[in-house]
């Protein structure tokens, strides 16, 4: 019976892996089918990454007892998504990003290559700015 939960979570796994590959995009900057997430916060935008937010519902899923059909079958998709999400994009720990006014629109600054931001640099990962609020 483990055997074929490990199967299961493994196939399930690679299914979310394969889905979140079709959906987002190619390499950092690029737009996907399904649009990044990205929230204007006074000076600030915020940047919900794909994986991001499946580590929230697979809390979620948790913590309520939810699943899509099993929580095998939830975790291993969900995990998916997240592992393509970190091991894809170099810029993955990127999350706040200062905005910038050119003539009357906020923009959000293009990507390069490296992850970094071309006319603004990196803010800081969500580790480096939860450690400057402690």
């Amino acid at each position: 019976m483990s055997i074929m939960l490990g199967y299961l979570f493994f196939l399930s796994l690679l299914l979310g892996i394969l889905a979140s590959k079709y959906v987002a995009g190619g390499s950092v900057g690029e737009r996907g089918k399904v649009r990044s997430i990205i929230v204007p916060f006074i000076r600030w935008r915020i940047h919900f990454h794909h994986w991001l937010y499946s580590l929230w519902i697979m809390g979620f899923s948790f913590a309520t007892g939810i699943y899509f059909l099993t929580p095998i079958i939830t975790y291993g998709l969900l995990s998916g998504v997240a592992f393509q999400g970190i091991y894809s994009y170099n810029d993955w720990h990127v999350i706040l990003i200062k905005r910038h006014k050119i003539g009357d629109k906020a923009h959000l600054p293009a990507a390069s290559k490296d992850g970094t931001y071309l006319e603004t640099g990196h803010i800081g990962t969500f580790r480096e700015i939860v450690a400057l609020e402690e």
